[in-house]
């Protein structure tokens, strides 16, 4: 991305232990301190990394466009029996996944990748309840589908394509 002239910040905020709307807060406040500097915001999330963007997207953060990797966006069956209440946030139909879902507003156009050999979140569990652009890359598992070239290429077109949308 930065040999494409692309910036990039690595969000490291994540509470392992504490909630994923708290997690959310502090990435809305950092993309709200990037926005007066940067024309284009492209968030990547991998995993609940992408429920933590896809929620600072609903909370009105200025994200231009949103790309999840292997998130579980309708929630994953195991985590209900997890024994912290963050891996509970994650499960299917859990409170949380319905309260995101619930908040008004428009929300920044999103692109879905997923391994095809995801054995960890489903196809149909990475498949967001609104409006989307899916990528299935093959022969990549959970983790191996981030160090994809082919995920890497196809982000930065998207990335290109909206900050050209924005110039």
């Amino acid at each position: 991305a930065r040999e494409q002239g692309w910036r990039t910040k690595y969000f490291n905020e994540r509470l392992a232990f504490g909630p994923i709307a708290t997690s959310a807060g502090r990435l809305v406040n950092l993309i709200q301190g990037l926005h007066g500097v940067h024309d284009t915001i492209v968030v990547v999330g991998h995993s609940m990394g992408g429920l933590v963007a896809e929620h600072a997207g609903a909370l009105g953060a200025p994200i231009n466009a949103l790309v999840t990797i292997g998130t579980p966006h309708r929630g994953h069956s195991l985590s209900r029996f997890g024994p912290l209440p963050v891996m509970r946030e994650m499960a299917t139909n859990s409170a949380y996944l319905r309260s995101v879902q619930a908040i008004p507003g428009p929300r920044p156009p999103i692109l879905v990748i997923i391994g095809a050999r995801d054995r960890l979140v489903s196809k149909s569990a990475t498949r967001p309840k609104r409006p989307h652009t899916f990528l299935q890359i093959p022969n990549d598992g959970h983790l191996g589908v981030i160090f994809d070239q082919r995920t890497a290429d196809t982000i930065l077109e998207w990335a290109d394509a909206h900050a050209r949308e924005n110039a």
